[in-house]
């Protein structure tokens, strides 16, 4: 007995001495992999800095803060950039739920740019969660995460350091998987964010005019992409935010990546979803590409009660009553008015080799996609030259001699 005593008492104390090795060496992966992500973002512009970080001091919960994180993103073509301020910044993983990595923001983020632009975000309460891929626990070169969750409640956008309300949400939520191995017929990514209960302040609502109470029930959005992921996507990515001030960079790199997933049988789907006033809208669409890489797909949007939300937007502003008549003239043909729906707008739009229909009538032909064009863009016409009257005096005659 008392050697089996002794058996077990020696396989506790190892098992503890191994967990808090583990629990050591997870704080100092969370550790190193936000100096990682600081490192990446420094080389595409971004400046951050912090006050320290400290560990966490629970074997029960491998954790790290950043206190007093800030984060300068590049300036803009003009030179205006703006400071996103965190009193603290923690991510962490439970010892009872290992593969899920939580990043705890504060519920007060303060935003300035410029000197006299000052933002405050307030929630009551935010959370992120990732699910991590177990192959990157010991594997420093893997891709950490698989997909992740999102939500915040009751959060107002405030300006005037804080004192004037700009912008209130009830709540977002989003959600996102992501499958880097995936093949021609697999979902690489499926995200959906959805918004409730946007609302602009009651100040703001009334000296705009803002029809509906300036209030937005509800905005949605879900996205579907299957196919290979390009390799290399972390650099891609990296390339890509460091080229923001030139979006022909930027054009030049995303064109290839495009077109092999393309090739690849890439294929993707989304919908958009918006309720407003009297109005619900919803846009889906979806496109897919055949062996020479050539588009085709669907498209579907319908929304209903038009009549009272554009009765509601001219009455709020009479200036745009040509605009809505020159819509409503575009559209007649997929306009219907229902009792339920009131004037309600139903579009099915197919496209492809064949040519584009609406709601089965061939409204245009398709040329087909000029991959080589579109990824060696032909170069920008040379400026034009100055004529005689644009002040530059480039163009002036010169005086004659007089021989003297």
């Amino acid at each position: 007995m008392r050697a089996i005593l002794k058996f077990l008492l020696g396989l506790i104390l190892v098992l503890v001495i191994a967990w808090l090795g583990l629990w050591w060496y997870a704080q100092g992966r969370l550790q190193a992999g936000f100096q990682n992500w600081a490192d990446t973002q420094a080389t595409s512009g971004w400046k951050i800095a912090d006050t320290g970080i400290t560990r966490g001091t629970s074997p029960m919960q491998a954790l790290i803060t950043v206190n007093n994180l800030t984060l300068t993103p590049p300036p803009v073509a003009t030179g205006e950039t703006a400071t996103i301020t965190l009193p603290s910044f923690a991510m962490h993983i439970d010892v009872l739920n290992p593969l899920v990595f939580h990043i705890d923001l504060p519920p007060d983020i303060s935003v300035a740019a410029g000197s006299n632009v000052d933002f405050a975000i307030k929630t009551a309460s935010i959370a992120i969660t990732e699910a991590l891929d177990p192959n990157a626990l010991f594997n420093k070169a893997a891709y950490p995460f698989r997909g992740g969750d999102f939500s915040a409640s009751n959060m107002d956008i405030l300006a005037s350091d804080g004192s004037l309300l700009v912008l209130h949400i009830d709540g977002i939520t989003g959600h996102e998987d992501l499958n880097l191995a995936a093949g021609a017929a697999d979902t690489a990514l499926a995200s959906t964010t959805t918004f409730t209960g946007l609302a602009l302040s009651p100040l703001l609502t009334k000296v705009a005019q803002i029809p509906f109470n300036g209030q937005i029930q509800s905005f949605s959005t879900s996205l579907k992409l299957s196919g290979p992921v390009p390799a290399g996507l972390s650099d891609l990515a990296v390339q890509f935010r460091t080229a923001a001030a030139d979006p022909t960079a930027q054009y030049k790199l995303l064109i290839p990546v495009i077109h092999k997933w393309a090739s690849q049988g890439g294929s993707g789907a989304m919908s958009l979803g918006l309720t407003i006033g009297p109005s619900t809208a919803k846009l889906d669409a979806a496109v897919k590409f055949d062996a020479n890489a050539q588009p085709s797909g669907t498209g579907d949007l319908s929304a209903d009660h038009l009549d009272e939300f554009t009765g509601a937007i001219t009455n709020a502003y009479p200036q745009v009553q040509d605009n809505v008549n020159q819509a409503e003239a575009q559209l007649t043909p997929y306009l219907t008015t229902t009792s339920a729906g009131g004037q309600t707008l139903g579009m099915a739009v197919t496209y492809g080799p064949a040519g584009i229909t609406i709601n089965g009538k061939k409204v245009a032909d398709m040329p087909p996609v000029d991959w080589n064009t579109l990824e060696n863009p032909p170069p920008a016409p040379p400026p034009a030259p100055s004529t005689p009257d644009d002040g530059s005096g480039a163009a002036a005659p010169t005086a004659p001699s007089t021989g003297q």
